[in-house]
């Protein structure tokens, strides 16, 4: 396997970090989702608690579900020198990307 060239600027090795970060924090709330999974699946509960561990576990499914998108989007896109832009406003929503490289 090749290793990556190290990061020209400092803004390229903000990207890398911010890039792990992301994809560390993605594994993490997957990992977590199936784990809770697993364990609503096996954890033996009897059919009063059923209901109740249902309800619990979905949420907390839903919650790290929420966190790795929220927080892969919010590393990529919204990070100190991130490519992307988003803003919103009354007139709707804006993504821009900045591609350096083309720029003449």
């Amino acid at each position: 396997m090749n290793s990556l060239p190290p990061p020209g600027t400092f803004a390229e090795g903000q990207r890398l970090i911010y890039g792990l970060l992301a994809a560390a924090a993605g594994m993490f709330c997957g990992s977590c989702a199936v784990a809770t999974i697993a364990l609503l699946m096996w954890g033996r509960w009897t059919a009063v608690e059923q209901h109740s561990i249902v309800v619990i576990f979905g949420w907390a499914l839903g919650g790290f579900i929420t966190a790795m998108i929220a927080v892969i989007v919010g590393l990529l896109a919204g990070g100190p020198v991130g490519r992307f832009r988003l803003s919103a406003s009354r007139d709707g929503a804006m993504l821009e990307a900045d591609c350096p490289e083309l720029r003449a």
